[in-house]
């Protein structure tokens, strides 16, 4: 877990770079390093549940395969599910993957998949949407979002229902089959 936490250590010292007058280039990186520390902390939890320990280097191999907008839109269906099953609803999540998930989800897990969300669009506009000009405020919030998310992670990440989020993130596209 040490990459994550110095990514985003470093993002906060990139929205600090420049004390008087922040440079878009610090700001703009350090939104997209604060989403990617909370990217990191989450793969990296999730390849050491879903693989084994050998043979070495299969971890690493499991990390590559997590792709950014599967794991945005299973975060958003988690999301959808918990307020779809609050109001009595059926789900749109598969029968099998719903009736494993204890509903309603931890207030720690449904803030972790709403940062992840929020960080991952704030993350595309800073790295695409040149139009848009960054303030050090709105980068600081963006940093303390994911050091939030951090905190809420650690607290959630060996519960039933983080390990179901956790296949999710890699395989959600393939219990739709």
């Amino acid at each position: 877990m040490t990459f994550p936490r110095d990514l985003l250590n470093q993002a906060a010292l990139l929205a600090n770079k420049e004390p008087a007058r922040p440079k878009q280039a610090s700001l703009r990186r350090a939104v997209s390093t604060a989403y990617y520390a909370l990217f990191h902390l989450i793969i990296e939890d999730s390849a050491n549940t879903l693989a084994p320990s050998s043979p070495a280097g299969l971890r690493r191999v499991i990390e590559r395969a997590f792709q950014h907008g599967q794991m945005k839109t299973a975060c958003k269906k988690f999301l959808e599910a918990d307020i779809a099953r609050q109001k009595g609803h059926q789900t749109a999540l598969p029968a099998g993957v719903e009736s494993i998930i204890t509903f309603p989800l931890n207030p720690d897990l449904t803030n972790v998949l709403i940062a992840f969300v929020d960080l991952q669009e704030a993350r595309h506009k800073a790295d695409y949407d040149l139009s848009d000009q960054w303030n050090r405020l709105d980068v600081l919030d963006k940093i303390l979002m994911a050091r939030q998310a951090f905190a809420a992670w650690s607290n959630v990440r060996r519960t039933p229902n983080a390990a179901v989020l956790m296949s999710a993130l890699l395989f959600s596209k393939e219990w739709h089959r």
